[in-house]
């Protein structure tokens, strides 16, 4: 059960129990008492109680018109959730096509070391055969 109120509205007293703080009783009657404000400087009516009423229909209005706000964010948000969990998983799958790729490259710079010393053996060879060769073509030259 909640605590008990005291509030005033359009200059009517009126008792409330609620679990709301005193602080948000307070608020409410000044948000209402401002709308009623509003509605009586535009004219149109003097009677307070289709003033009142006219004032609740307003803030009903923009109850509805926030909790519309409210659901169009969240379909925006569910909808950037799913976009931020398909990226966050191709995300994930770059990664490991990067991982994949610099092993590859890896190996191929292994593989490059294996044939850049084959071609220095195999030039050494040659240059000795090369040699070898000169030699005997001198010496039968002789």
């Amino acid at each position: 059960m909640g605590a008990r109120f005291d509030v005033n509205i359009a200059g009517y007293a009126l008792t409330v129990q609620t679990e709301r703080s005193a602080e948000h009783m307070v608020r409410l009657a000044e948000t209402l008492n401002g709308r009623v404000r509003e509605i009586q400087k535009a004219g149109g009516t003097s009677n307070y109680l289709n003033i009142v009423m006219l004032a609740a229909m307003e803030l009903a209005d923009d109850v509805l018109t926030a909790e519309e706000t409210l659901q169009e964010a969240r379909r925006k948000n569910l909808g950037l959730e799913e976009r931020a969990g398909k990226l966050e998983a191709d995300s994930r799958k770059l990664q490991e096509e990067f991982r994949g790729m610099n092993d590859e490259m890896r190996l191929l710079r292994e593989e490059l070391e294996v044939l850049r010393r084959e071609r220095e053996g195999w030039k050494e060879t040659v240059d000795r055969k090369s040699r070898d060769l000169l030699a005997t073509l001198e010496d039968a030259l002789k």
